[in-house]
């Protein structure tokens, strides 16, 4: 393995984070799942899905003995056990070939476009190992589908598995070491010979390869932590608006209730105030910014429910939603305090248990889907 040093691996990282961002770690266990069962297709699509590879695998197995060749234009990686004495004697091989007339990533043309995959028969050994190769195989596609200047770096390649949140599949299926012993008896004595057989993935050290778990790991947790502030915010936005709707649903029924009962005895001023609530439009600026609220809650929260990788386009969209979010809550606070007012007017000519029924029982016609989450 060649020794690089990790300030070659923060300068590699410094080029990759900003075109491809850094995936949310991968759910190993529906991966795991998929290959105990021998669904490798299946596996290698889910894999391929995860960065961004909408494409139509083509699985062929291979010998447990098979090596690869120059001559069959596959990019390849191995999986190689050697023993004590570092001889190969055997392991997980996977290629992928990369096709010419490979699409450009995030075009069209790479939808459903055909991959062909050879794996050795014995891939399912080990799943964290096989998951790791693939991820670190199709990572070759997508590098050169970015036709990027590191295409063919092997480093680069493995973190570009990395930051697509395989870096802790990889951290477990990297080296499996496996032993073994046999005995000889003897007329007197017996002898026991232990042999260890060590799986070896990737083309990182160990220093390189936990120098760049922890940077991608401080990055990810950084916007894990924007990502949860965006959240509080939603939440506490959600409550202003639940309430605003309230307010604006009794102000209309405490109104139809006063037009219905005209014999209350209502004070002049307040009878001057609800013959302006009358007026055509009054309650609709209100009504006009619930509604905008309501999109603008509805859209961040699909972003935020399908944010797993976290670009430099959607780290500026967070951003811009933060500062959304607060100009919107800030708007719909101050006219909910106006309109406030309004409405204390109305409710005091109103029976209380009318008041009782509609502020309890009827509010269920307020729900929409964003109250419900």
């Amino acid at each position: 393995m060649n020794e690089i040093k990790n300030d070659y691996i923060e300068k590699a990282l410094s080029e990759l984070i900003p075109i491809l961002g850094v995936r949310e770690f991968v759910d190993h266990e529906k991966l795991y799942s998929l290959v105990h069962s021998g669904k490798l297709r299946e596996c290698i699509k889910e894999i391929a899905s995860y960065l961004g590879l909408p494409i139509e695998v083509n699985i062929y197995f291979v010998s447990k003995d098979y090596r690869p060749n120059t001559n069959d234009n596959f990019q390849s990686t191995h999986l190689v056990k050697t023993d004590e004495k570092g001889r190969v004697t055997g392991g997980i091989t996977a290629q992928v070939s990369i096709p010419s007339n490979l699409p450009l990533y995030g075009s069209r043309g790479m939808v459903n476009f055909p991959i062909s995959v050879k794996v050795s028969e014995n891939c399912a050994e080990n799943a964290a190992s096989f998951i790791s190769i693939m991820a670190h195989e199709l990572s070759h596609i997508l590098l050169h589908s970015l036709l990027h200047r590191e295409k063919e770096n092997e480093f680069y390649t493995d973190l570009t598995e990395m930051i697509f949140g395989f870096a802790n599949i990889m951290k477990i299926g990297r080296k499996v070491t496996n032993t073994t012993e046999q005995t000889q008896q003897w007329i007197f004595h017996s002898t026991t010979t232990t042999t260890t057989q060590t799986t070896t993935y990737g083309y990182l050290s160990d220093q390189n390869f936990y120098f760049a778990l922890d940077k991608i790991k401080d990055f990810l947790n950084k916007q894990l932590s924007t990502k949860d502030r965006l959240l509080e915010q939603l939440k506490q936005f959600k409550k202003q608006l639940y309430r605003a709707k309230k307010l604006s649903f009794c102000f209309i029924k405490y109104l139809e209730y006063l037009d219905r009962n005209l014999n209350k005895k209502i004070s002049k001023n307040d009878g001057y105030k609800i013959s302006i609530f009358h007026q055509y439009g009054y309650i609709d600026n209100f009504e006009s910014i619930i509604r905008k609220s309501e999109i603008n809650l509805e859209n961040i929260f699909k972003f935020v429910e399908n944010l797993k990788n976290y670009t430099q386009q959607n780290i500026e969209t967070i951003q811009r939603y933060e500062t959304q979010l607060k100009s919107a809550n800030r708007e719909l606070s101050n006219h909910y305090f106006l309109f406030q007012k309004d409405v204390g007017i109305l409710r005091k000519y109103v029976d209380f248990f009318y008041k009782l029924e509609l502020e309890h029982n009827s509010l269920w016609r307020l729900l929409h889907p964003i109250f419900l989450r």
